[in-house]
C-alpha cells in the first residue's frame, strides 16, 4: 500500500514539474538584427527635389516582454542603426539640383518605444494582436566627418503608436506573423550644426507606417526563431521658420523642408 501511494505522489509531482515547464514564461526576451535600405529626400516649392539620402544600414535590436496573462502584455524595445549614405543635392539656393555629391556620410539612428499588447484568439490556429505606445526616434548626419564644409544633422521625433497583427499557425510549428503599425508625430525637433552655428526647427504633424511580414519557427521549449521583410516610412511636413540677424544686421529666414523617409529590409529575430 505505502509503495503505492509513493508511486502515486511521485506521478503526481512528476505532472505537475511537466505542466510547470510548459507553462508560458511571464518574461520574454527577443534580440536580432537588421538589413534594410533607406532613402531620404527633402522637397520644396511641393514637389521640387531639393535633396536626396540614400544608403545601406545595419541594426541590433533588443526586446523584453511581460505577460501578465494570456492575453495581456506589456513591452519595451530598443533598435540602433549604422551605416553609409549618399548625398545629393546642390550648393546654393540658385544651383541645381545634382550639383553636390558626398558619398560615405555617416549615418545614425536610435529608436526605442514602450508598447501594451492585447491578444484576441479567433480560433485554435489564428490570435488577433493590437497594440498601442509611445516611441522616440533619433536620426543624425554626420557630413562634417566627410567634408569640413558640410553640415551635421540631428533629428528627435516623439511619436504615438497604434497597430495590429495576426499571428497565424502554421504545421510543423510554423508561424506566419503579418503586423502593420500607424505612427503619429507628437513633438518633432531638427537641429543642424555648421561652422559653429546651431539651428533648431519645430517639426509637427508627421506620419509614418511600418508593416513587417516575419515567418517564424517555434521551438519545444517555447523560443521562436523569426525572418522575415519589413517595410518603414515617414512623411513629415515643412517646420516652423526661424528668423535671425546675422553679423551684417540682414535679417533671414529659413526652415526645414518637407522631407519623406522610406526604409526596406529584412530582419532575422531570436526570442526566448
Amino acid at each position: 500500500m505505502k509503495k503505492k501511494v509513493a508511486v502515486a505522489l511521485a506521478a503526481v509531482l512528476s505532472a505537475g514539474l511537466v505542466s510547470a515547464a510548459q507553462a508560458k514564461r511571464p518574461v520574454e526576451f527577443t534580440v536580432g538584427s537588421e538589413y534594410y535600405r533607406e532613402t531620404y529626400r527633402e522637397y520644396t516649392n511641393g514637389t521640387e527635389r531639393l535633396m536626396q539620402e540614400r544608403g545601406n544600414l545595419w541594426s541590433l535590436n533588443g526586446g523584453i516582454k511581460y505577460s501578465f496573462n494570456d492575453r495581456h502584455a506589456a513591452k519595451i524595445e530598443g533598435r540602433y542603426s549604422h551605416g553609409e549614405s549618399d548625398y545629393t543635392g546642390q550648393y546654393m539656393e540658385d544651383s541645381y539640383y545634382g550639383e553636390a555629391v558626398i558619398q560615405n556620410v555617416p549615418r545614425r539612428a536610435y529608436d526605442i518605444r514602450v508598447s501594451y499588447e492585447y491578444t484576441q484568439p479567433l480560433n485554435e490556429k489564428l490570435d488577433l494582436v493590437l497594440e498601442t505606445g509611445l516611441g522616440h526616434r533619433t536620426l543624425k548626419d554626420l557630413g562634417s566627418r566627410v567634408n569640413q564644409y558640410d553640415y551635421d544633422r540631428k533629428n528627435h521625433t516623439l511619436y504615438a503608436r497604434v497597430g495590429a497583427g495576426l499571428d497565424i499557425k502554421l504545421p510543423r510549428s510554423f508561424e506566419i506573423n503579418p503586423k502593420v503599425a500607424y505612427n503619429h508625430m507628437l513633438h518633432g525637433r531638427q537641429h543642424s550644426y555648421h561652422n559653429g552655428y546651431a539651428n533648431k526647427f519645430k517639426q509637427s504633424g508627421g506620419r509614418g507606417i511600418e508593416v513587417e511580414v516575419p515567418v517564424s519557427k517555434r521551438f519545444a521549449n517555447d523560443s521562436k526563431l523569426s525572418f522575415g521583410p519589413f517595410y518603414r516610412g515617414w512623411k513629415v511636413p515643412d517646420s516652423e521658420r526661424i528668423y535671425s540677424v546675422d553679423d551684417d544686421g540682414r535679417l533671414w529666414n529659413a526652415r526645414e523642408p518637407k522631407n519623406y523617409t522610406h526604409e526596406a529590409g529584412v530582419k532575422l529575430q531570436y526570442s526566448f
